[in-house]
């Protein structure tokens, strides 16, 4: 065959354009690789994340309302004295302030039935019977009633002492007043009459005038 310097240069093209194609395959391929492994992972973790469920809020611990009954407020008077000891006196106060309550409402209703009780037994209307079983209940009214006494004025004070140390001036000076009214007279300078008596004059601003 006679050589042609025309055929062995389209060869020669032919030849580069073949190689041009490959390598662009080739780039082609390996772009389309790279896109796909980032795109793979993203589609992953987008399914992911929809599987996830949305955290919920926190929601605060609804806080347990306090029942002060005879059974536990010697339960509560010692919860008390617990976080007095440790400087919290905001919850001490709410806990002492249901005492407080509690204890005057008993007081309140004991001393009105033994009233009651007292004026019936000794009537003409009522039965022997009836009278022996008033006496046996005005026994237990006079054992309740000095024991609820005890409760009121002490956390009448007790009231007053924290209201003070919270920087309420007002509630403090309030029950301190009432504990001097409740409670006897005493010189006794390790009784609360002489503490309330001193504090309530700190208060006033009036320490030592009387």
């Amino acid at each position: 065959m006679q050589y042609n310097p025309k055929m062995k240069k389209n060869e020669e093209v032919e030849r580069m354009r073949f190689t041009l194609e490959k390598k662009s395959l080739v780039t082609i391929f390996f772009i389309v690789a790279l896109l796909f492994s980032f795109i793979v992972p993203s589609l992953t973790c987008g399914a992911q994340k929809k599987q996830k469920k949305p955290l919920k809020p926190k929601v605060p611990p609804v806080q347990k309302e306090i029942v002060v009954t005879d059974a536990n407020i010697l339960v509560h008077q010692k919860r008390v004295e617990d976080l007095v000891e440790k400087g919290d006196f905001e919850n001490a106060v709410k806990i002492m302030q249901k005492m407080n309550d509690y204890a005057k409402e008993v007081l309140s209703v004991a001393q009105t039935i033994k009233a009651q009780y007292e004026t019936v037994a000794i009537g003409s209307q009522v039965s022997q019977n009836d009278k022996e079983d008033l006496y046996i209940k005005l026994r237990g009214l006079n054992r309740l009633i000095p024991r609820y006494t005890n409760y009121y004025e002490a956390s009448t004070f007790n009231l007053g002492y924290m209201y003070a140390k919270l920087g309420e001036k007002e509630k403090a000076r309030k029950y301190l007043v009432e504990f001097l009214q409740i409670t006897p007279y005493s010189d006794d300078p390790n009784s609360q009459w002489p503490k309330a008596k001193a504090l309530l004059l700190e208060l006033y601003k009036l320490e030592g005038e009387f």
